[in-house]
């Protein structure tokens, strides 16, 4: 609670310090593209639903980057569309709360779900003894993944724009959520891309052509799900508490 008075306190200084001058403005926009990339370090932003995800999914770099920008885009929009509907009544310091609270509890609910659904289509391929479908055959249930975890809204953005409001600077507000989301999506996109790094480098010391690398990759699968719906039960039963 003490860090988020000192950040918003900051946050506050910036926003109404943007039209003294270009420079006020541009150091502003850093400071929230920042503060966006320490933000995603803290947890609730999904890295390890998102590292887990891309251990066990093919997948080249820029996918992580592709979720990452999903999940930041609908992580901040999330949020503004409850302070544009709700006001300072969807958060407290930060803190979802209201309708807010419901919508967190909903994203982690989803997490669980579209996990168990991939847990069951990783399962059943392994049983045939086939290798892991081309991404294109899970497009659906993996296009969810991004948008059940960016659905949790953003307390930073909440926190700037129920300020903005308060000082009538909401277009200053906006812009600084444009770069604070920015920022969101480069720590997740940097896990991601972690992730998918990592499997290449396993999979990389595997004969392609033999027994032991379709074990791996169905292996993978399975594992990454299952903790994808541990991880997200986890959050759940915490949202709950």
């Amino acid at each position: 609670m003490a860090v988020q008075r000192d950040v918003y306190a900051a946050l506050g200084s910036r926003i109404t310090g943007m039209s003294e001058s270009t420079g006020a403005a541009m150091g502003a926009v850093a400071f929230a593209l920042v503060l966006g990339m320490i933000h995603a370090m803290t947890p609730g932003h999904g890295k390890a639903v998102v590292f887990s995800y891309f251990l066990g999914a093919r997948a080249r770099p820029w996918g992580g980057i592709a979720m990452a920008l999903k999940i930041a885009s609908t992580h901040v929009l999330s949020a503004i569309a409850l302070v544009a509907l709700f006001g300072s009544a969807a958060s407290m310091f930060g803190r979802p709360s209201g309708v807010a609270k419901g919508v967190q509890v909903t994203s982690y609910a989803l997490i669980v779900l579209v996990g168990l659904w991939l847990s069951y289509r990783a399962i059943a391929e392994a049983r045939r003894g086939s290798a892991p479908a081309h991404r294109h055959a899970h497009d659906r249930s993996r296009g969810l993944l991004p948008f059940a975890i960016g659905l949790l809204p953003c307390p930073m953005t909440m926190l700037i724009l129920t300020f903005a409001i308060a000082h009538a600077t909401l277009a200053a507000g906006l812009v600084l959520t444009l770069f604070l989301g920015i920022g969101i999506a480069v720590t997740i996109a940097l896990v991601g891309t972690l992730g998918v790094v990592a499997r290449l480098g396993i999979f990389a010391r595997l004969d392609p052509s033999g027994r032991a690398y379709l074990i791996a990759l169905n292996g993978f699968q399975i594992v990454s799900c299952i903790a994808i719906v541990a991880l997200g039960a986890v959050f759940l039963a915490g949202s709950l508490g």
